[in-house]
């Protein structure tokens, strides 16, 4: 569907997105989000899972001059990140100031290649308040939608923590969306996944 259709698809609450991009590599040796997986760079596979459109207001978090200039041009309100080295609560911080006034706030890294436009939808569908994950089995994963009266504490996160740590705190109010392919919750950390990823394509 196209971007209208995606939002009569949408709840009737409004959610902001935050797609945080201001990881190092340093495991990776690189920035990865530029690195193509199927021919396409990791970026460009999170913005065609997480299109602006999506969403009331849509931000991409990053360090990186290339990673916000494409946001730019991918319908993002791009935010540099000067403080990626203090941790991960840097860019939800940042990134939340731009949309708190909004219902809900979904956040989202930008490295899982598989992660399915359609799953996205089906998340914002679902979402009725409290927090809400995607997962498949036992495993959990991202991209997570918190409810407003979780926004505070998220905002006085600090250091190399995310949401998981408000997640902790409020588990009787967590639900979880089933996906039914564990690879969309996959991420990619080290250049070895991507070697292996890309032996895989070769065959």
């Amino acid at each position: 569907p196209g971007p209208g259709g995606l939002l009569a698809m949408r709840a009737a609450a409004t959610v902001g997105a935050v797609l945080m991009a201001s990881g190092a590599g340093s495991r990776f040796g690189s920035n990865k989000l530029l690195h193509p997986v199927e021919g396409r760079p990791l970026i460009q596979r999170a913005f065609a899972a997480l299109p602006a459109a999506l969403f009331d207001r849509a931000v991409v978090v990053s360090r990186y001059p290339e990673i916000l200039s494409l946001a730019a041009q991918a319908g993002y309100h791009a935010f540099e990140n000067p403080f990626a080295d203090l941790g991960q609560s840097r860019s939800v911080t940042l990134g939340l100031a731009a949309v708190e006034d909004l219902d809900g706030a979904l956040f989202a890294v930008c490295d899982q290649p598989w992660l399915e436009k359609t799953t996205l939808v089906r998340l914002m569908s679902e979402f009725d308040g409290g927090i809400l994950a995607l997962s498949c089995g036992k495993r959990r994963g991202n991209p997570v939608i918190f409810s407003k009266e979780y926004l505070k504490e998220l905002s006085e996160l600090s250091g190399d923590v995310g949401g998981r740590q408000v997640m902790a705190r409020h588990r009787e109010d967590v639900r979880f969306l089933e996906v039914n392919d564990d690879r969309e919750l996959q991420d990619i950390d080290t250049r070895e996944q991507m070697e292996i990823i890309e032996r895989q394509e070769e065959i």
